[in-house]
Formats: structure tokens, C-alpha cells, sequence
């Protein structure tokens, strides 16, 4: 059975945006990246960047 779409999001000052958005706001940190990342790319970034990733049946957060 195929699990359904987890939405991505940052908690960043107490507000969740969409990881695509952090992504528009922070290209910088995908300059060596040809296209689009997908959420799963752009959670790696924020890991690397010491972001927490907490996982849910229905959504992922990354926060510090």
C-alpha cells in the first residue's frame, strides 16, 4: 500500500513555510544543482545546516 503525500514544511519564528519557499528565499545553497529540488533534497540542505527533522504520517517539519 503506497503511503500518501507528506507535506514539507520549516518552522522558522514560530511560522511554517513551505520547504519550496525556503528553497526561493535560500537558491544560494543549491547553486551546484541543476532544476528544481525535491523536498526531500532541500530537507537534506536543512539538515546539514542543523535543522531537526520530525516526521509525522501527514507532514515533516524541519526546525532548530
Amino acid at each position: 500500500m503506497r503511503r500518501p503525500y507528506r507535506k514539507h514544511f520549516v518552522l522558522i519564528n514560530n511560522k511554517y513555510n513551505p520547504v519550496k519557499n525556503w528553497y526561493r528565499d535560500n537558491s544560494h545553497h543549491f547553486e551546484k544543482q541543476k532544476g528544481v529540488p525535491t523536498s526531500e533534497q532541500i530537507g537534506t540542505v536543512l539538515k546539514s545546516l542543523g535543522f531537526e527533522r520530525i516526521e509525522s504520517e501527514t507532514e515533516v517539519i524541519y526546525r532548530k
